[in-house]
C-alpha cells in the first residue's frame, strides 16, 4: 500500500489557527484538473529523483559525515550541504567529506546541474539558490541582518520540486531553517531534524522541532537509511480520487474524528474532508503503514501520533504583512470609517481567530499605530487572537521572530527589539495583542467589534461551519462593524447581513439588521456512526434539542398544562410547538424567521419579552395573566406563563405556554364587549386605546426596572472583578519583566558562547590542516628556524633546530637570550626589534658551532590580519659558500695584483711613447720660431752696423725685436698647453654663478666688432658646484675657437639649460663648420688645421670638463655653423 500512497493534488492549507503565506486558487473540493498517478519506481524521467537539502552549522561536519558514511554509493538522490561558513576563509568540507564517502562530492559553481548520486557542498560567502534542478550562486549580502543560507536554499527547493523536497536540518546553534522547513512541508515534501542526544549542538533543530515543522527525528545514521527508503519509495504528488476514497472510506475517517475529538476537543467532521484525507496520507507514508487497520490502531494506542497527525492537519505558516495590499485597503477605507466620532476613551476592538503564530496579528497592529500616528484622537487598542493550537500561541505570545524581508528597516527600529539573532515585538505592540485559546466553531465569540479579520479559514470549512461562522461574526460586529475575509472567500448567502465595501479584498461591513439568526456557540460533535452505515446529514443544536430537552418539556406539560406551547432556545428561535398556537402567534411578514416574539399577535410582544427577561434572569416561571391581544380580527385575553427548561444543556431553553381566559368586566375585552351606553360614556374608541397602552406602559416599566437592575448589579461586579484584575495583573507584570530581564541575559550571553564555540570549531579545522602543513614543510625544507613572540619567547622552532642548537621542550616560552645558541651575532636585540618595528627584512652572516658559516635571515611574524607578533630567525648553512668564496677571493685578489702590474707597465709604456712622440712634435713645432728669431736676430744684427745714427730708431730693429716677441709668445703658449694637457688637475668645487663664468670668458677675449655674441640662461637655472678657474679656460677656449672660425664675422649664441638632472651651456656660432673626418680627431692632442696652431686647445678642454665629470658634444655641419655643448651632472650642485 506505501507504494500506492501518493498525494492529491496540493494546495495551500489551513485549519482555525493556521495561516497561509500563500493563496490558493480555489477550494480543495473545486479542483477541476485532472489527476494523473505517477509509478513508485519509475527511472525513465529525467526528474525522477529526489533532492535533498540538509542544513548545518556548529558541528555539522560530524554529524553529516556520519550520515554519508551510511549511504550507499548507488542511492537515486542527490544531497545539497548548506553549512554556515566563515566568509572570509577558504572552505575544505569538500577535501573532508570526499575522504568519507564514495559519492561525488564537489563544491558548487554556479550553473551546477544536479545529479543523483551527488553531494553538492555550498562555497563560502555566497547564497545559493535551485531552479530547473539547477544550482545558482550569488555573493552574500548583508542587510542589517543576520545571514541564512539555510532558509533562502530550502524555500527555493521547496519552490522547485515541490513534493519531491526532502529537508534534513543537522547539528547548529542558529534559527535558520525553519522557514526552509515550513515551505517543504507545505508543499507535501519530507521534513527530517537530528536528535538532541546525537547533536553536537541542538538550537537549530530544536527551533525546527519547537517550530512543529519536522516530520522525524532522528541521528544521523538512522537518516541515512530513511533517505535510503524514501530514494527506493518515493513521494508522489498526485493521486486519483476514487483511490483516496478506497484507502479512506468515510467510516475510517469517522473514527479518526472521534478520536481526534476526543484527544483534542476539535472536531472536524465539517471540515473539508479531502484536505484532511491528504494528510493522513501523508502521515501513512511517513510512518511506512500499509492498512488504514494499522494506522487506525496506531492512533489509539499511540497519543504522540495523534498529536502529529493534529498538527499536521494545523500547518502555522504565516508572515508579516502578507498581502500588503489588503492593510493598504484597510488603512485607507476600514480605519477612518471605524474613527469616526471615536472618542479617546473608546478602543478600537479587533478580532483575528485562526491567529497561528501572531505575524498578522502584530502586523495589523503596527499599521492601525502608524495611522493614528497622523490622528488627532488615540484610542486604546485592543485586538483579541484566538487559535486552537497552544502551541502556535505560546510563540505568538512571546513575539520573537527571525528577520524577515517583509518588514521595512524603519519598522525594525521602531517596532522591534533585537535580542539573539531575532527580533522581539516591542511591549507597547505586544500589550495591545490578546492571544487566547479558541475554537472559532465551537465557543462563544468576542462582541462589540469594530473589525474582524478572517482570511483564508472558510475556504477550509464545510458548508455547515461556513453557515454557522457567518451569523456569529455579524453579531461579533459593531453596526459599523467590518468583517475582513481571504482572497477567495465570500459571504456566500449571507449577504441579506454583510455589505460589499471593498469587492477586491473581500472587505464587507455589516447591515443594520434589526433580528438575528439563531447562534448556535456549543460544538457540534457526530454521533457514534454504526461502522458500515453511510454519514447522514446531522442536525444543528439550533434546529433540534437533544432529548432530555423533550423529556423535561413532556414532563412539565403532562403534570401541570394542557394549552398551547412553543419551546424557544436562547435566542428567542422556536425549536418545537406544541398544540394549537394559532391564536397567540402568526408568522411575522418578510423574510420568514421563528422568532417568538416577531410571530407574537397583536398586543402581547411586550408582556411577552418582558416575562422571557425575567425568567433568564431569575430563572424561575413566569405569569403574565389578562393580556389584551388582537387575533383574527377579534380581541381575546390571554394568560402566559414563561417557564425555564432545567437540562444538562450549556444555553437555556424556556417553555412558554398560552391559555385563553374568560374576560372580567374591567378589562378591555369586556369593555369592547359590552358596548351600549356605558361604552358611549367611556367613549369607547378612545378607552380602549387607553386601556392598551396603560397596558404597555406598565409592563415597559418594569421590564426597563429590571435592565437598570441588571446593569447596576452588573457593573458591581465588573468594578470589582476589574480591581482584582488590575492587581493581578500588576503582579504579573512585574514577575514578568525580571524574567524577560533574565531571560534576555541568559539568551544573549547563550548566543556570544554559541557563536564563539561555533567559530572555535571551524578554526580548529583550518588549524589541523594547517598544522599538517607546518608539519611537512618543516621536515621538507633542510633549514632550522626559530619562532618567537613579540616578547622574543620562543614559540616554536622546526625538527632540525633541535640538533643545531640542543633546543628542549622545556625551552618553550623562554627568551631567546636565555638560551645559549652558540652564535656570535652582535647586537641581535636591537637588530630584531628593529625588524619588528619596521617590518622589514635583514641578514646577517655569523659563524655558528664548530665554525661553521650561516646566514640568519631574520623576517617579522605576520599574523592572518597582517599584524607583527614577533620574528622569525631561518639559519641558512652556507659554510661551502663562504669556503669557496674565500677561495675567489684570493684567486681575485691575485688577478687584481697582476692586471695591476700589468697595467702599471702599459702606462709607463704608453706615458714613454705618448712622451716621445709629444716632444718629437714639440720639438718640430719649437724650432720654426726658434728659426725665426735667430734669424730675425741676424737681421737685426745687420740693421744696426749699416745704422748710421744709432741714436735714431730704426724701423727694422723695431720690426724684428716685435716678430721676435711674437715668436716667444708662441712658443710659451706651446709650452703652457702642454703643461696644461700633462698634469691631472684636481678640481676644487664651489658653487658659482655660469653667467658669471660666460662673462669672465668674454672679457678676457678681444671680440671683433664684427662678430655678435649674445648669452641667456632658462628661468631659475641654478648655482652649478664646479671649479670656476678650470672651467673659465674651457669656456674660453670653446668661444676662442668659435672666433677664429668666423674670420668675416657672425653670430655666437651661447644658451644655458637644464634637463634630466643635467646642466647644459652650449656656444653655436655661424662659421664656416666641421668637415667629418675633422670631427673624430678634433679633440686629439696636438691636431690643428691652423697653419700657427698647437692642437693642445680642445683636448685641454675635454680633459677640464671630464674632470667635472661631463662631456662635451659636438654637432656641425659645413657652411652652416657648429655647436658645442658642455653637459654637466646637477647633483655636483649644492
Amino acid at each position: 500500500m506505501v507504494q500506492k500512497l501518493v498525494e492529491l493534488r496540493r494546495v495551500k492549507k489551513r485549519h482555525v489557527g493556521a495561516r497561509e503565506r500563500k493563496l490558493v486558487s480555489r477550494p480543495a473540493e473545486s479542483t477541476t484538473r485532472k489527476s494523473t498517478e505517477v509509478l513508485v519506481g519509475d527511472r525513465t524521467r529525467d526528474d525522477s529523483f529526489s533532492i535533498v537539502g540538509i542544513g548545518a552549522s556548529a558541528g555539522g561536519l560530524e554529524a553529516f559525515t556520519q550520515l554519508l558514511q551510511d549511504l550507499p554509493s548507488t542511492i537515486n538522490m542527490a544531497l545539497v550541504l548548506v553549512q554556515h561558513l566563515d566568509p572570509t576563509y577558504k572552505s575544505l568540507l569538500t577535501e573532508l567529506l570526499s575522504r568519507t564517502t564514495k559519492l561525488a562530492v564537489e563544491e558548487v559553481t554556479d550553473g551546477t546541474r544536479v545529479k543523483p548520486g551527488h553531494v553538492y557542498v555550498i562555497p563560502p560567502n555566497t547564497t545559493m539558490t535551485i531552479s530547473k534542478r539547477t544550482l545558482h550562486l550569488k555573493p552574500r549580502v548583508e542587510i542589517d541582518r543576520r545571514h541564512t543560507p539555510i532558509d533562502q536554499f530550502l524555500e527555493s527547493l521547496a519552490e522547485d520540486q515541490k513534493s519531491r523536497a526532502i529537508g534534513v536540518i543537522l547539528s547548529g546553534t542558529s534559527m535558520d531553517g525553519i522557514h526552509g522547513l515550513r515551505a517543504i512541508k507545505d508543499e507535501g515534501g519530507i521534513t527530517i531534524a537530528q536528535d538532541e542526544k546525537s547533536a553536537k549542538y541542538y538550537d537549530l533543530p530544536r527551533s525546527a522541532v519547537a517550530a512543529g515543522c519536522v516530520d522525524l527525528i532522528l541521528r544521523p545514521q538512522d537518516i541515512a537509511q530513511e533517505l535510503v527508503k524514501l530514494s527506493q519509495h518515493p513521494y508522489v504528488p498526485y493521486l486519483e480520487t476514487e483511490t483516496a476514497e478506497k484507502l479512506l472510506p468515510q467510516s475510517d475517517l469517522d473514527k479518526i474524528f472521534s478520536l481526534l475529538r476526543k484527544a483534542t476537543g476539535v472536531d472536524f467532521a465539517d471540515y473539508k474532508h479531502a484536505t484532511i484525507k491528504r494528510r493522513i496520507l501523508r502521515r501513512m507514508l511517513i510512518l511506512k503503514t500499509n492498512k488504514m487497520e494499522d494506522y487506525l490502531n496506531n492512533l489509539k494506542t499511540n497519543p504522540g501520533e495523534l498529536s502529529s497527525l493534529f498538527q499536521d492537519i494545523l500547518i502555522n505558516v504565516t508572515g508579516f504583512f502578507r498581502e500588503p495590499q489588503t492593510f493598504d485597503a484597510l488603512k485607507q477605507e476600514v480605519f477612518p470609517n471605524i474613527m469616526k466620532k471615536r472618542s479617546a476613551d473608546d478602543p478600537i476592538r479587533i478580532w483575528i481567530p485562526g491567529c497561528s503564530t501572531g505575524e498578522e496579528v502584530y502586523s495589523l497592529a503596527i499599521i492601525l499605530v502608524e495611522y493614528l500616528d497622523h490622528s488627532s484622537v488615540h484610542p486604546p487598542i485592543q485586538i483579541f487572537a484566538t487559535d486552537v493550537n497552544e502551541t502556535v500561541l505560546e510563540k505568538a505570545r512571546d513575539g520573537v521572530y527571525a528577520a524577515s524581508a517583509s518588514i521595512s528597516a524603519e519598522r525594525l527600529r521602531r517596532f522591534f527589539a533585537k535580542t539573539n539573532g531575532s527580533y522581539q515585538v516591542n511591549k507597547t505592540i505586544r500589550r495591545m495583542c490578546v492571544f487566547a485559546r479558541q475554537d472559532v466553531t465551537a465557543d462563544p465569540p468576542f462582541s462589540k467589534l469594530d473589525i474582524i479579520i478572517c482570511r483564508n479559514l472558510l475556504i477550509y470549512l464545510g458548508p455547515a461551519l461556513q453557515k454557522k461562522l457567518l451569523p456569529i461574526f455579524h453579531y461579533s460586529l459593531k453596526p459599523t462593524g467590518f468583517l475582513v475575509l481571504g482572497d477567495f472567500e465570500t459571504v456566500g448567502a449571507f449577504d441579506n447581513i454583510f455589505k460589499v465595501a471593498n469587492k477586491r479584498f473581500k472587505i464587507y461591513s455589516k447591515k443594520p439588521v434589526v433580528t438575528r439568526k439563531p447562534l448556535d456557540f456549543s460544538t457540534t460533535y457526530i454521533a457514534e456512526r454504526q461502522v458500515g452505515k453511510p454519514a447522514v446529514n446531522r442536525p444543528s443544536e439550533s434546529q433540534f434539542p437533544e432529548p432530555e430537552i423533550f423529556k423535561e418539556a413532556d414532563r412539565i406539560l403532562l403534570t401541570k398544562y394542557t394549552p398551547a406551547s412553543v419551546i424557544v432556545n436562547s435566542e428567542l428561535e422556536i425549536i418545537q410547538f406544541r398544540g394549537r398556537t394559532g391564536s397567540f402567534l402568526e408568522p411575522a411578514p418578510g423574510k420568514a424567521s421563528l422568532n417568538v416574539l416577531k410571530m407574537a399577535r397583536e398586543g402581547m410582544m411586550t408582556d411577552l419579552r418582558n416575562a422571557l427577561d425575567r425568567a433568564k434572569r431569575t430563572g424561575e416561571t413566569v405569569r403574565k395573566e389578562a393580556i389584551a391581544i388582537r387575533s383574527d380580527g377579534k380581541y381575546l385575553d390571554v394568560n402566559l406563563e414563561v417557564v425555564p427548561l432545567k437540562t444538562n444543556q450549556t444555553q437555556p431553553s424556556f417553555l412558554v405556554a398560552f391559555e385563553e381566559s374568560l374576560p372580567n368586566p374591567g378589562s378591555s375585552v369586556a369593555l369592547r364587549r359590552t358596548g351600549g351606553e356605558k361604552s358611549k360614556k367611556l367613549k369607547r374608541a378612545e378607552d380602549l386605546k387607553l386601556v392598551r397602552l396603560q397596558q404597555e406602559l406598565s409592563a415597559t416599566k418594569d421590564y426597563l426596572q429590571s435592565i437598570i437592575e441588571d446593569k447596576e448589579a452588573a457593573n458591581e461586579e465588573l468594578k470589582a472583578a476589574n480591581e482584582e484584575i488590575q492587581s493581578a495583573n500588576e503582579e504579573l507584570q512585574s514577575t514578568n519583566e525580571e524574567l524577560e530581564t533574565s531571560k534576555e541575559e541568559l539568551q544573549s550571553t547563550n548566543e556570544e558562547l554559541t557563536t564563539v564555540n561555533e567559530e572555535l570549531q571551524n578554526r580548529n579545522l583550518e588549524l589541523t590542516q594547517v598544522n599538517n602543513d607546518m608539519t611537512n614543510l618543516n621536515a621538507s625544507v633542510n633549514v632550522p628556524v626559530l619562532m618567537m613572540g613579540s616578547d622574543l619567547r620562543l614559540r616554536r622552532w622546526g625538527p632540525l633546530a633541535d640538533k643545531l642548537f640542543n633546543l628542549k621542550a622545556s625551552d618553550l616560552g623562554r627568551s631567546i637570550f636565555d638560551i645559549n645558541l652558540g652564535f656570535q651575532i652582535p647586537d641581535l636585540k636591537e637588530t630584531i626589534n628593529e625588524v619588528v618595528d619596521n617590518t622589514i627584512s635583514k641578514e646577517i652572516e655569523a659563524k655558528g658551532p664548530q665554525g661553521h658559516w650561516f646566514l640568519v635571515r631574520i623576517g617579522p611574524y605576520r599574523t592572518a590580519d597582517n599584524k607583527i607578533e614577533g620574528a622569525v630567525l631561518a639559519f641558512v648553512d652556507i659554510d661551502r659558500l663562504k669556503q669557496g668564496e674565500a677561495k675567489l677571493r684570493a684567486r681575485s685578489e691575485h688577478l687584481e695584483d697582476l692586471v695591476e702590474e700589468r697595467s702599471r707597465m702599459l702606462s709607463n709604456t704608453t706615458r714613454l711613447a705618448a712622451i716621445g712622440e709629444t716632444a718629437g712634435m714639440v720639438g718640430h713645432d719649437l724650432r720654426n720660431p726658434l728659426q725665426t728669431i735667430i734669424n730675425t736676430i741676424h737681421l737685426a744684427k745687420e740693421a744696426m752696423k749699416t745704422n748710421s745714427a744709432p741714436t735714431e730708431k730704426d724701423p727694422r730693429v723695431e720690426n724684428a725685436l716685435e716678430t721676435i716677441r711674437e715668436q716667444a709668445d708662441f712658443m710659451n703658449k706651446i709650452v703652457s698647453d702642454l703643461q696644461d694637457y700633462a698634469k691631472q688637475s684636481k678640481p676644487t668645487f664651489v658653487e658659482y654663478d655660469v653667467q658669471r663664468l660666460i662673462n669672465d670668458s668674454l672679457s678676457s677675449i678681444p671680440v671683433p666688432k664684427s662678430v655678435e655674441v649674445s648669452s641667456s640662461l632658462e628661468t631659475g637655472f641654478p648655482k652649478l658646484k664646479v671649479d670656476p678657474g678650470l672651467l673659465r679656460r674651457a669656456f674660453t677656449n670653446i668661444i676662442t675657437n668659435a672666433l677664429q672660425a668666423m674670420p668675416d664675422g657672425g653670430k655666437l649664441k651661447i644658451r644655458a639649460w637644464t634637463s634630466h638632472n643635467i646642466a647644459a651651456v652650449s656656444f653655436q656660432d655661424t662659421g664656416i663648420g666641421i668637415p667629418e673626418d675633422v670631427k673624430a680627431k678634433m679633440f686629439n692632442p696636438l691636431f690643428t688645421t691652423r697653419e700657427k696652431g698647437v692642437g693642445l686647445g680642445l683636448a685641454v678642454t675635454k680633459r677640464l670638463i671630464e674632470a667635472h665629470k661631463g662631456e662635451i658634444k659636438v654637432f656641425s655641419k659645413v657652411g652652416e655653423g657648429t655647436t658645442l655643448t658642455v653637459e654637466i651632472p646637477l647633483d655636483l650642485r649644492r
